[in-house]
């Protein structure tokens, strides 16, 4: 949220000066104001209206728990007082707060502000000028409840900003990863979407693998990772494992919305044989939705299983599952980079590959 936007500018008499400040007082003290500034103006001068070297570029202050961004801009002409005439448009965030998305503010900000200065003098005469404080108020204002903005100035000039979210990075995809979609991707994609993008998505279904996605669709594997990371990073998907009737799962602390039964909290679950003991009464339910399910909902979680050579000295480096044997690979990863079963993969490291133990994590 924006705690504050102000307008200043290069006096030549008194140098850097606040003229306009929403609210009032935020910046630079004021009898009705019934808070002192959050910080101290003067400290910072220099850096909101800098040197000409310094315009037309971001600038970023932190000072008193606050970020000021700005973006200061230099008008050359003969008629300044200097031949120029420096001024800013900033906003006052909290320090913690993420400025991504206020760059592209005070960046639109200033260019409207110069085409406005070189088109008709607009900041420059004090008349006008004075319009600068109920812009910048309403800017604050829709800005901070509506995420976007659109307020005309003139016949040829208007405010338009919107605020978008900025999201995490999306954790990395694995080629054994399953997405499983939260939104409607068919309902969304027309025909200017990436080339790959609709390829891949009409074999999203919940029980491809990334590489077998790429495989059905025929497309490259880099590519088609690129677009399910593009897809994750706006929520549009949920990652699972890849489901096996082998697989182990363990309950979560989660459980206890759902069961009270303390034992089964703490059980770890073998699928194929829970099934078994419950055939009667999931005649009616898709086991594959129902773990899946669970794992969204954070009642699950998987139990991978990886192979660990005890002997790792005397492990022969150039045998093809060696690489695979340090603790760091699943079967889920090394059976879908080799694209074999895990019943063969098993067999393989039951030859050649010495004392090699199964640790479930």
């Amino acid at each position: 949220m924006i705690k504050s936007i102000f307008f200043a500018h290069f006096h030549t008499g008194k140098g850097p000066q606040v003229l306009y400040q929403v609210p009032d007082g935020s910046v630079t003290s004021s009898p009705s104001a019934p808070h002192p500034p959050f910080f101290d103006f003067d400290s910072v001068s220099d850096y909101i209206i800098p040197k000409q070297e310094l315009c037309d570029r971001l600038v970023s202050v932190c000072t008193n728990r606050y970020r000021i961004l700005g973006y200061p801009v230099c008008v050359e002409d003969r008629k300044y007082d200097r031949n120029e005439y420096i001024f800013n448009i900033a906003i006052v965030l909290e320090e913690f707060v993420d400025p991504s998305s206020y760059k592209s503010v005070v960046k639109k900000l200033a260019t409207l502000f110069r085409a406005l200065e070189e088109q008709s003098g607009w900041l420059w005469n004090e008349v006008t000028r004075s319009g600068v404080y109920s812009l910048i108020e309403q800017v604050m204002e829709d800005l901070n409840n509506y995420c976007e903005c659109m307020i005309p100035i003139n016949d040829s000039n208007a405010i338009n900003i919107k605020l978008f979210p900025i999201y995490s990075p999306p954790p990395p995809v694995k080629p054994y990863h399953v997405p499983i979609c939260t939104v409607q991707l068919e309902l969304l994609m027309d025909v200017n979407w990436d080339l790959t993008m609709q390829r891949i998505i009409p074999y999203i279904d919940g029980i491809n693998s990334v590489r077998r996605i790429s495989e059905l669709a025929d497309a490259d594997y880099k590519l088609t990772q690129k677009c399910i990371e593009h897809l994750l990073y706006y929520n549009c998907l949920i990652m699972v494992d890849i489901f096996q009737f082998s697989a182990i799962y363990a309950v979560t602390a989660e459980i206890t919305s759902l069961v009270s039964d303390r034992e089964l909290q703490e059980e770890c679950l073998t699928l194929k044989q829970w099934c078994i003991d419950n055939k009667d009464l999931l005649h009616d339910i898709d086991v594959r939705r129902f773990i899946s399910f669970g794992i969204i909902k954070g009642v699950l979680y998987r139990v991978h299983k990886y192979p660990v050579s005890n002997d790792p000295s005397h492990l022969d480096r150039k045998l093809p599952m060696a690489k695979f044997l340090d603790g760091n690979h699943h079967f889920d990863d090394i059976c879908t980079e080799l694209q074999v079963s895990e019943r063969e993969v098993s067999e393989r490291l039951a030859k050649g590959y010495g004392d090699v133990q199964i640790v479930h994590r």
